[in-house]
């Protein structure tokens, strides 16, 4: 039983990564709305790692076996995969945070250099002349 749910949890980390790489490349190329187009399926995929991880952790606890005798050798095998995507993941996640965070201050800046008192913007605001500039969070 871990064992599958190792190899569930290994697939959707397989999965969030391929998703998180297409979004640097997307953010790099300012496709935004492919970007977007993500936030759904990865927020599925979280929720399911999140899901899985729990039960992983159940089952671990429900051993009540000293950590060296915890694992079956495949097990460690399966746990050893988990990491090294897990750590992966972590990395690109990192990155694209980063870039996303770049962007969004860039637009900000912009924003309040359009603004003619510089005050602070918020979805209130109609102080802000009509354009056909538009902003997505």
């Amino acid at each position: 039983m871990l064992i599958e749910k190792l190899k569930t949890i290994n697939l959707t980390l397989d999965r969030l990564i391929e998703i998180t790489k297409e979004d640097i490349e997307n953010i790099k190329v300012a496709n935004h709305e492919a970007v977007f187009a993500n936030t759904k399926p990865k927020e599925k995929l979280a929720l399911k790692f999140s899901e899985l991880k729990s039960e992983i952790d159940t089952i671990l606890v429900n051993r009540n076996l000293p950590i060296e005798e915890i694992f079956s050798k495949e097990e460690e095998k399966y746990f050893e995969i988990f990491k090294t995507k897990l750590n992966e993941f972590h990395t690109l996640h990192k990155k694209f945070s980063k870039l996303a965070l770049s962007v969004a201050n860039f637009y900000n800046a912009l924003m309040n250099e359009l603004k003619e008192d510089g005050a602070k913007i918020d979805y209130k605001d109609s102080k802000l002349p009509k354009s056909y500039l538009q902003l997505k969070a």
